[in-house]
């Protein structure tokens, strides 16, 4: 089963760059009071302290694939900026699209936007439905498998951007290359086999990436950095539309949902406090071969009966199979050895144990996995658009 349904869908958070017109001197302060006056409250309207950047502009989040009224709104924002003299021809202004890592569900776009909009204008603050209304956070087998998409074809990333965007642009620095993740990349396998986003952050190389997992747990979302600023909506449009394509392609066509992987993992040396019983206990069976109940009962004083009852308290903390029992005959000892004390089996706590987990998300294998490219699954008119903006660049 996939990660998105046909009633949930992704978020994007746009943050827009732009600067003044020449000769205009025009304070954050007053644009944001000329946007509010406008009728524009719903915005954050921040300073940024790039170079060249004189204001940025905060959007609510909105559904990733801009319905519900999301692109006519923020199309309204960027003719009146433009109308009122923002400019973003000069380098250094860029498009930021925050992708949220909780897809959001059975609630409609309109009513999401609606609602993100709301809570902008009267908190400052981003909108977060109701927990019920969240899938749970997106699978990092889902975040890598799109990452390293782009990273295999960030060439065809950036022919789609000016050239000060690409990895030997003069604004690289802010939007540096993630190629060295792809298939063929230095840092391909220590990616694909990191486990949290913290560590996929450090080898992306953490805020300025073109694709950043800075903000994954401050605000919960993957920062796409490379788009240039701009004040057309069709652009925006189509740079969330293939954001989300990638996604959904991924989600679809190459990730098992179903898929079990063999771990192996180490028991600890001593959990429990130093001298106590319990922790005497662990310390005699956790070494080859275990020990036996009576030797048990000689390093602690408990009796056959309390040790089996500790013996579940372990299997509870630690796993059932941390914890095997030898028959007496393990020991060396035949039936009736013990004289009916049931002392002479023993314990072992395994120093490593080697464990199958269930459901956790993976690449599909290889004569069902789809195709990789960054294209599929957009849409005829997307992918139409994308490439007349290859031609007229390049």
């Amino acid at each position: 089963m996939a990660y998105l349904t046909n009633t949930s869908f992704l978020t994007a958070g746009v943050e827009l760059e732009f600067h003044n017109k020449r000769g205009l001197f025009r304070s954050i302060d007053q644009w944001r009071t000329l946007l509010t006056d406008a009728g524009f409250d719903w915005l954050l309207v921040k300073y940024d302290g790039s170079a060249n950047v004189d204001v940025e502009i905060v959007f609510p989040p909105m559904p990733a694939h801009g319905a519900g009224g999301a692109m006519d709104d923020i199309r309204a924002v960027m003719q009146f900026i433009e109308t009122n003299g923002g400019k973003v021809s000069k380098k250094g202004c860029g498009l930021h699209v925050h992708i949220g890592n909780r897809a959001v569900k059975d609630i409609s776009p309109a009513y999401y936007w609606t609602h993100s909009k709301g809570t902008m204008a009267s908190t400052g603050a981003f909108f977060m439905p109701v927990d019920n209304q969240c899938h749970d956070v997106m699978p990092m087998a889902l975040v890598k498998d799109v990452l390293i998409r782009y990273a295999n074809q960030q060439n065809d990333v950036d022919l789609l951007l000016p050239p000060s965007r690409r990895e030997n642009g003069c604004q690289a620095r802010f939007c540096h290359s993630i190629r060295r993740i792809g298939d063929n990349g230095r840092n391909h396998d220590e990616f694909n086999n990191a486990t949290s986003a913290n560590e996929l952050n450090q080898i992306l190389g953490r805020k300025f990436a073109s694709v950043s997992l800075d903000t994954w747990a401050r605000v919960g979302t993957i920062e796409f950095r490379q788009h240039q600023a701009t004040l057309e909506i069709a652009k925006l449009e189509a740079w969330c539309l293939l954001i989300d394509a990638m996604f959904r392609h991924s989600d679809v066509n190459r990730i098992d949902y179903s898929a079990s992987r063999t771990v192996q993992t180490s028991t600890p040396e001593q959990p429990y406090r130093n001298g106590s019983r319990i922790g005497m206990m662990w310390e005699t069976i956790r070494r080859d071969g275990g020990s036996t109940v009576a030797d048990i009962s000689s390093v602690t004083g408990w009796d056959a009966g309390t040790i089996r009852a500790r013996v579940s308290e372990m299997r509870a903390q630690h796993g059932d199979d941390a914890i095997i029992c030898h028959n007496m005959q393990a020991y060396g000892h035949s039936y009736g050895d013990s004289q009916g004390n049931h002392d002479l089996n023993g314990y072992e706590a395994i120093q490593s144990v080697t464990r199958t987990i269930e459901g956790e998300a993976a690449l599909l294998p290889e004569n069902r996995l789809g195709i990789a490219s960054i294209f599929a699954g957009l849409d005829d008119q997307t992918y139409e658009y994308l490439n007349s903006r290859r031609n007229a660049l390049n």
